[in-house]
């Protein structure tokens, strides 16, 4: 393809331009969502692609326009300026205000050196308008074809008026504004179609990363979790000579609050232990997470803590769920923990010597009247 022929069809042209445009858009945001977990962080998939597509889109069509601007040639990116729009309000749901979108039309139109021609400003008010109502689209959401059927409708009405627009500034003949519309819908077809597929399956994946890594019932991260961070934290302790602490701790006599209350009344101390801690630990360091590695046993890893760093926390903790009030069903139920706390050491050759040592501490406490905290 050149500015001047088209070796391909055009339209399969399009129809791969645009597939390399989401799939690099969709390559781009997952390898840094994985950079980000793999530095410890915890981000949101979505607030990334959303991020991301904004930056990324703005790139995308500046730089396309840059490179016609000025030729006989300067309309042909206008069906990608449409789905940029669609793609951004549909797909993204950005939340936008007018000022924002006003600010980038008038930078694109100095990049286009079309600031002076009323016509352009014409158009921007109808790029405006597809925005907003490819938001509205979007939120009333129905059947899936009748929610197809609203996109189709909305986005080729504007696409109709847009190229009705663009035909009247460069005098351009009606098939070829014809052929530009069936062109538009060609691609808003295909953009719906493989973005719909691509964030059905991500909503997936992520529905079942979170059932593999999260307690159903107490809604904290669950042993597969803890393993898996526990792995990857040891690896960093040991590479980077940082510290690591290691607590695991149990709800003191929870088979008796099973068998004295039923189980519904386990059920809600198991609930209510983990929120309040999974509280505490976000006023503690955000960073930090609670896991339920066992029936009524929890783990936390303070990561970039030594013991001694650690221990107010953990004391903290214990006294806040010794001063807590539990009642379930008119029952009020005392909930004590025993705590056994170690830090990574030089000679652990794996995560399984740091695991022992403090579950053997766990014990000691278990053994020696329960209610307290052992460390070594």
């Amino acid at each position: 393809m050149t500015w001047s022929h088209w070796f391909v069809t055009p339209a399969f042209t399009s129809l791969f331009f645009l597939l390399g445009v989401l799939t690099l858009y969709w390559f781009l945001t997952n390898e840094i969502i994985r950079f980000l977990k793999n530095r410890g962080k915890h981000p949101d998939p979505d607030q990334v692609r959303t991020h991301v597509g904004v930056i990324y889109i703005a790139l995308l069509i500046v730089g396309m326009q840059l490179a016609v601007n000025g030729t006989s040639n300067s309309w042909v990116f206008a069906n990608f300026q449409i789905f940029a729009i669609v793609f951004v309000s549909y797909f993204l749901q950005l939340d936008i205000h007018l000022w924002q979108l006003i600010s980038v039309i008038v930078i694109f139109m100095v990049v286009n050196g079309t600031m002076f021609f009323g016509l352009s400003w014409v158009f921007a008010a109808f790029y405006i308008g597809l925005f907003y109502a490819m938001k509205q689209v979007k939120k009333h959401r129905h059947h899936h074809w009748l929610d197809f059927v609203d996109y189709t409708i909305a986005s080729l009405a504007f696409s109709a008026v847009l190229w009705g627009l663009i035909g009247i500034r460069y005098e351009l003949p009606r098939n070829t504004l014809l052929w530009e519309l069936i062109f538009s819908f060609f691609l808003l077809t295909i953009m719906y179609i493989y973005l719909g597929t691509l964030i059905s399956s991500a909503s997936t994946l992520a529905q079942l990363t979170y059932t593999t890594n999260f307690d159903e019932l107490t809604k904290v991260k669950n042993y597969f979790a803890f393993k898996n961070d526990f792995e990857r934290g040891f690896g960093q302790s040991k590479l980077a000579n940082q510290p690591l602490t290691l607590m695991l701790f149990d709800i003191d006599h929870f088979k008796n609050v099973n068998d004295t209350y039923g189980h519904l009344a386990g059920d809600y101390v198991l609930n209510r232990t983990a929120s309040l801690i999974t509280k505490q630990l976000q006023t503690i360091d955000p960073e930090l997470s609670l896991y339920r590695t066992g029936g009524e046993e929890f783990t936390i890893l303070f990561t970039n803590y030594t013991t001694d760093q650690a221990r107010t926390h953990i004391d903290a903790i214990a006294q806040s769920i010794r001063e807590a009030k539990f009642e379930q069903a008119g029952n009020q139920i005392a909930v004590r923990l025993s705590v056994g706390v170690t830090q990574v050491r030089r000679a652990d050759a794996e995560q399984l010597d740091v695991y022992k040592r403090a579950d053997q501490n766990l014990y000691y406490s278990k053994r020696h009247g329960r209610d307290q905290v052992t460390v070594g």
